[in-house]
């Protein structure tokens, strides 16, 4: 089959701009196969996830007016509602992530790129990059909690040290958080073992460290953007209801299946809208991780030379 435009080259020197055009060139070629494995693949986790964030809005906001016997009982709901609204994102992120990792392999690998793509085509890519994602998880969860120890370690110790590790911590997750956001390219398209992974990134992210930045700023702006379309309508409607109801717990408006019903239903909308905004993120690092492996790597060249000495 013969498309109008030419099939979008992944690893090649790039700059910001081209980063950025040929990002939304990929995403308008194939945003109606993404839109529809992404809703088949994140909306069973948004009906859950909807429930937990406005449960959890709900009983936020209420917390002051429960009285003392249940307070209790009411941080423990409140934790419980939040636990299950974290779980949902971590889950929804790793799965998402997976997918687009999985169709941009796809694109690349298929003569007919993602056209009449079918679950089964890109099943055993999706699965291990699900796995990695896990593991990319649980490996920010160890860091994290390496950190936090550390921290309250010397905090317990003495507490006038949070005054010097505290702004120098600050200052280090800023310079290690940008590079870091290069890991799950690295890990998921480069097709390296974890390790190698992690030393590639810091690599590449350190040497491109400005790059990098530029590129989460300005498309994690653009996603903001997209998210915020999804979650106004939410959050006024939620906001009022809230706000009545502090007023007169026994207000119809709140207490009505209707109000509910809505409520729920752009719940499931905000946190659709939210994932779909990781679509455009995902997608602009992987084209900034092409661009940094072919100019620090050359991994295009390289193959060219294999691919002519098999001639």
């Amino acid at each position: 089959m013969e498309f109008p435009n030419p099939k979008i080259k992944f690893y090649k020197v790039r700059t910001f701009s081209e980063k950025l055009n040929v990002s939304f060139a990929f995403f308008r070629e194939t945003w109606k196969t993404f839109l529809k494995y992404s809703l088949y693949i994140t909306l069973p986790i948004c009906l859950v996830q909807a429930y937990a964030m406005n449960a959890y809005l709900h009983n936020t906001l209420h917390l002051s007016s429960i009285e003392n016997g249940s307070y209790s009982d009411a941080i423990i709901t409140l934790i419980a509602d939040y636990g299950l609204l974290m779980l949902c994102v971590l889950i929804g992120q790793c799965v998402l992530s997976a997918l687009i990792f999985s169709l941009i392999q796809a694109y690349e690998m298929r003569e007919t790129r993602l056209l009449d793509i079918r679950f089964s085509d890109f099943k055993t890519s999706f699965v291990a990059n699900l796995k990695k994602m896990l593991r990319l998880t649980l490996f920010g969860f160890a860091v994290i909690l390496a950190v936090t120890l550390i921290v309250g370690l010397l905090a317990w110790l003495a507490l006038w040290s949070l005054a010097i590790t505290l702004p120098l911590l600050l200052i280090a997750a800023i310079l290690v958080m940008i590079p870091f956001m290069l890991l799950p390219a690295v890990y998921l398209l480069g097709r390296h073992t974890f390790s190698v992974a992690l030393k590639k990134t810091f690599r590449y992210g350190f040497a491109t460290w400005g790059e990098t930045f530029l590129v989460v700023l300005v498309f994690g702006l653009l996603a903001n953007i997209i998210s915020g379309v999804t979650t106004m309508p939410w959050y006024i409607v939620t906001i009022i209801g809230e706000i009545l109801s502090l007023g007169n717990p026994d207000s119809a408006f709140n207490m009505s299946v209707w109000y509910q019903f809505g409520a729920y239903l752009l719940a499931v909308i905000q946190a659709f809208g939210a994932y779909l905004s990781v679509i455009l993120t995902t997608t602009g690092m992987a084209f900034h991780y092409f661009s940094v492996v072919e100019k620090k790597d050359n991994v295009l060249f390289d193959e060219n030379i294999r691919n002519f000495e098999q001639l």
